[in-house]
Parts: structure tokens; sequence; C-alpha cells
């Protein structure tokens, strides 16, 4: 262990905090090179295609800057790879990029124990990445691998087909409003829990898919306007944290990264039994319709909702 903060380097930095993060997986996920050369090398397959997702995060923007760094570690990571299970793929490797104010090694010590976490969890290494000095920002890219067949995308949505939400809408911003008031650390807001069991049991039954990063009602939107699609959405029937004076823009604001879904009807006996199975409730919200609107029901009286939810720019 590296005592002297003031003697580090990028490449002691990368020795000591990242080199080794899930190296146990390397040959399980066909990674030549990793962590250490000039470029990771990865061996594919000609029956396979990669699947690539990247995201960055900033400090006080995307996460808190006085959250655990490991809880930052493990955020940072598991929202892209929120977007390769969306995708039907299998996550298998990550590169990290971070911008460091300071080489702490308190800090950098936690911030790898978050690593190895979600390392652990999808059994998967990192491989790569840089590291420079500046205000703190965190880039992930993830990478996974599917067949052609089974990749899920978001504009295939069919007339008629259901629509299907994992587990439950806001539980994350209620997280978030409770870690303001200082009532929890580790919340889903601090550490997502992603539908990795759930999400390869979709390939074949899914017709279209999409993560809910940014609202559920402006996620769904995409899959509508990509699909050249309508949807009725029941809200009743979105399971949420709210109880029942519920401001439905609750619902919009974001960071589930729950997996929105549509499916033919006669795969509903079959998503029922995926729920059962994964331990993971899957709520049925809505049908695709053959228009260019979102409508939305409380019962059998139709509502105004607002689509937009979290907004980038």
């Amino acid at each position: 262990m590296i005592k002297d903060e003031k003697s580090l380097n990028e490449k002691q930095l990368i020795r000591e905090f990242f080199s080794d993060v899930g190296s146990a997986y390397l040959a399980d996920q066909d990674i030549i090179l990793g962590v250490g050369d000039d470029a990771a090398v990865i061996k594919n397959s000609k029956n396979q295609c990669s699947v690539l997702s990247i995201d960055t995060a900033l400090s006080d923007i995307h996460f808190f800057s006085d959250m655990d760094p490991s809880d930052i570690a493990y955020r940072s990571v598991s929202i892209s790879l929120s977007d390769l299970l969306a995708c039907g793929a299998k996550p298998s490797w990550f590169i990290l990029s971070i911008t460091l104010e300071e080489t702490s090694i308190d800090w950098l010590s936690k911030f790898k124990s978050g690593l190895e976490d979600i390392s652990s969890e999808f059994c998967i290494p990192l491989i790569g990445g840089d590291i420079t000095k500046g205000p703190l920002s965190i880039t992930v890219q993830v990478g996974g691998y599917t067949s052609e067949s089974d990749i899920i995308r978001r504009s295939t949505a069919n007339d008629e087909d259901l629509i299907f939400v994992t587990g439950s809408i806001g539980k994350s911003f209620q997280s978030l409003l409770n870690y303001k008031e200082g009532k929890g650390e580790n919340s889903s807001y601090t550490r997502p829990s992603l539908r990795k069991g759930v999400a390869p049991k979709l390939n074949g039954i899914a017709s279209s898919a999409i993560d809910i990063s940014d609202g559920l009602f402006q996620d769904l939107n995409e899959i509508c306007k990509l699909s050249k699609k309508g949807a009725e959405v029941y809200l009743e029937k979105i399971p949420h944290p709210f109880g029942d004076d519920l401001d439905f823009s609750l619902l919009n604001k974001g960071d589930d990264y729950e997996i929105c879904f549509t499916a033919p009807k006669n795969f509903r006996e079959k998503i029922s039994q995926i729920s059962q199975e994964e331990n993971v409730r899957i709520s049925e919200i809505g049908k695709i319709t053959n228009s260019n609107e979102i409508r939305f029901f409380n019962g059998k009286k139709e509502v105004l909702v607002g689509l937009d939810g979290y907004q980038h720019f």
C-alpha cells in the first residue's frame, strides 16, 4: 500500500487502485489484455455481437460529492450496465476514466471497494481506462455480448403489445429525498438494483425495451417515437412508494434503472413466471396503440401528464 499521497503518479494510481479489479474474470470474459497495456484486447466470436455503452457522471450533478466513495463507484458503473441489460446483452467488462481533484488514499481505497462490489456482482473485470487531474468526474464504458437475434431494440414495439415495468417506479427518487435528509446511505439511489436476472430471460419475449434512466414517461415515449406507435398508460397500475395522494410527475423523475419493455399478450403468463422466478415485481401498465400519442388514464378517467423527465441540457 502506498503511504505517501504526494508521491503518487498516474501509473502508481493505476497499479494500486485499478489494475486488479475483477482480474479473476479476465479469462472467463475472453479478455486477452486488460489494465496495464496500451489498449484492451477482447477475443470476439463470429456468432456474437459486441454491445457497448458509455456514461459520464459529474460530481454534484449525477452524484453527491459527499457520498461514500464506494457508492459513487458502484453507481457510476451500474448506470452504464443498465443500458446493456435493456438491450439484451450479457455484460462482460468495463473501462473507467476518472478525473480527480486530489489523490487521497482513503478516498481511492473506498472507491476501489465499490468497483470490486459491482465487479463481483456481475463477474466482470475492469480492463482499462484513464486518470487525470481536475474536477471530479467519472466516465464508464461497458461492453457485453449477445447474438444478433437476441438484441432488444427500442424501435420494434408492435400494435397491441402490452407494456411492463420492473420494480417500483420512483423508489430511487424517494431514496434520493431520504438521502438528502440523512435517512440512508445504501439506498436505491446510491446503489441501484439492476435486473440482471430478469433481463436475459426477456430475450425472445420482449419486442422492445429501454432502461428507465430519464423518467418512465419520457423513456416510454422514446419507444413510441422510434417504433412510430402510441400508447395507453394506466396510472393506477404503476407500482410506486408515494401513497394514495399521488402527484404523477413523481413517476417521471428518472434514476430508476428499471426496465420498461413491451411484449405480445401471449407472453403474459411467461412474464409472470419470470417475475416469480427472479422475485422481482413486473407490472403490466398499459398497451401499445396504432397512434402517435401517449394517453394516460387514472381509472376510467383520461388525465393529462407531462412527458418530460430529466433533461441533460
